[in-house]
C-alpha cells in the first residue's frame, strides 16, 4: 500500500485527490466514471477479516476525496506531523509510577 503513495509535492491546490486518512497520505489523483461521476475508491480488504457474532460486516470503507488544498487542511497532509501519544494500560503505568515517581 505505501507503495502506492504519491508524493504531496505532485498536486496543485486545484488537483481532485483521494487521501489515507490514516497515513495522512494522498492515495492519487480523482478517477471518474463513463458517466462523468467521481468513482468511489474503497480500502483495500484488511488481512483478516473480524466476525461479529457469526454475522460478516458487509460494510466497506471508502477513501475520502476533494481537492488538494481542503484535503491539506482536514488531514494534515502536509507539514509537521503532530507525535502520537503513547497508550499504556493502567497495570503497566501503576508499576511504573510506583518504580519512578515523578516528585522524585
Amino acid at each position: 500500500m505505501a507503495d502506492d503513495m504519491i508524493p504531496a509535492a505532485a498536486f496543485k491546490d486545484e488537483d481532485l485527490v483521494y487521501v489515507d486518512p490514516d497515513t495522512k497520505s494522498v492515495v492519487g489523483p480523482l478517477e471518474w466514471s463513463r458517466s462523468g461521476n467521481p468513482k468511489s475508491k474503497p480500502f483495500p480488504p484488511p488481512a483478516e477479516e473480524k466476525k461479529e457474532g457469526g454475522r460478516r460486516r458487509n460494510r466497506r470503507k471508502h477513501y475520502p476525496w476533494g481537492t488538494y488544498r481542503s484535503m491539506k487542511r482536514v488531514f494534515q497532509v502536509e507539514g509537521k506531523q503532530k507525535k502520537q501519544e503513547g497508550n499504556m494500560l493502567l497495570d503497566d503505568a501503576i508499576a511504573r509510577a510506583m518504580k519512578e515517581p515523578f516528585w522524585d
